[in-house]
């Protein structure tokens, strides 16, 4: 099918362009390769994240985007106009929802983009912005979830009180509104896939392959990257309390992203709190950590990591989402002894290390390709 000309509006809420974090690496990775098909696509977003975050419409790539548009999440506080007493009388008696940026002001922005242009596809980024589009005209329009994790699980960890049943009823309920469903992680897929059959697609994350085959002097033993989530906070403050303590004293551990603020400073540790090029850090490094404790889904950063065919030590979190636990450049153990013996056997042991590099970049080609995952998109739009 040609996709030339073919409209899609693609909502992600916060924006896709920073790259600040694996999520938000993924959505930007997607969009580069929905625009390679030949798709115009038009970009949403909500305000308050932008500001939250920082980030403008200015750096927003206008090779990939077509429009972008910023949505409100509620009219200005001017007393005084009718739009202001619309709203704050629709919120006095509408049921309130869960995601509390999902608003009616904001629902009527979006209705009022659908009014303007018709789309061939529209795009929805994780099952609770589903109210966005559940009850405007759609006008036809074939509609994509891109699910990113199991949302379920992912809210139990932060709150062991959750009605497990009710949520996950919810989570089910929205996932059926939509003609695809795309997952990441073949877990998920798994267990979607035996509610919604068919409808649902697995499209793990991809990366161009950045595999360097000279054995170069590394500035770094081990790499770590992450944004500053408190998932990633609680696995760096486990790893730095109980895993650098026992491992040799002249180990080189380099840490980039916004996660650097949990950091305590350390002689081993150098910080690095934004990179704009990752690569430099990457083809400087030996071994990749992932000592994550918490969070479901594929680990992007373990991928990112393995298309630089990088050895990863990690948790069993960090093999979370892969078809295959085992042969696929990872070793893992929660425990924190054998993870320093780990990382100081791939150091001492060339062989090893080399046997595990040689894994990583197998199955990295063979699962995570940018080739494949244009296919499968092209699948996922046309089926």
């Amino acid at each position: 099918m040609n996709f030339s000309n073919k409209n899609l509006l693609f909502f992600f809420p916060e924006s896709p362009f920073s790259k600040r974090a694996g999520n938000v690496l993924r959505t930007y990775t997607n969009l580069k390769q929905l625009k390679s098909l030949g798709l115009n696509i038009d970009l949403v977003g909500v305000e308050d994240y932008y500001n939250s975050f920082g980030d403008t419409a200015e750096g927003i790539d206008s090779e990939i985007i077509n429009d972008v548009f910023v949505l409100k999440t509620k009219p200005p506080k001017k007393k005084l106009t009718l739009e202001y007493w619309k709203y704050k009388i629709q919120k006095k008696f509408n049921k309130e929802n869960p995601n509390q940026y999902l608003t009616q002001y904001l629902k009527d922005n979006f209705s009022a983009i659908l009014g303007k242009k018709k789309y061939d596809y529209i795009f929805i980024n994780y099952e609770f912005w589903t109210d966005l589009i559940r009850d405007q005209d759609l006008k036809g329009a074939k509609t994509i979830l891109d699910t990113h994790d199991w949302i379920t699980l992912n809210e139990f960890y932060n709150n062991k009180n959750l009605d497990l049943g009710k949520r996950f009823g919810e989570e089910i309920n929205n996932l059926s509104f939509y003609d695809r469903v795309v997952t990441i992680s073949q877990d998920e897929y798994f267990i979607f896939k035996s509610f919604l059959g068919d409808k649902v697609i697995n499209i793990p994350p991809s990366f161009p392959e950045n595999f360097e085959y000279t054995n170069t002097e590394k500035k770094y033993d081990l790499i770590f990257v992450g944004s500053d989530n408190p998932f990633n906070a609680l696995s760096i403050n486990w790893f730095v309390e109980k895993v650098l303590p026992i491992l040799p004293k002249e180990i080189k551990i380099c840490i980039i992203g916004r996660i650097c603020k949990h950091v305590p400073d350390h002689e081993s540790i150098e910080k690095v709190f934004f990179a704009d090029d990752l690569k430099t850090y990457y083809h400087a490094s030996k071994i990749a950590i992932c000592p994550m404790l918490k969070g479901t889904g594929i680990k992007i950063k373990v991928v990112e990591a393995l298309s630089f065919g990088l050895p990863v030590v990690g948790t069993e979190k960090a093999v979370d989402g892969f078809l295959d636990k085992k042969n696929n450049g990872c070793m893992v153990s929660d425990d924190e002894k054998e993870f320093a013996e780990m990382i100081t056997k791939l150091i001492d042991n060339k062989s090893d290390y080399l046997q595990l590099k040689d894994e990583a970049i197998h199955f990295f080609k063979n699962n995570f390709s940018e080739t494949k995952s244009v296919e499968l998109w092209k699948k996922t739009l046309d089926s």
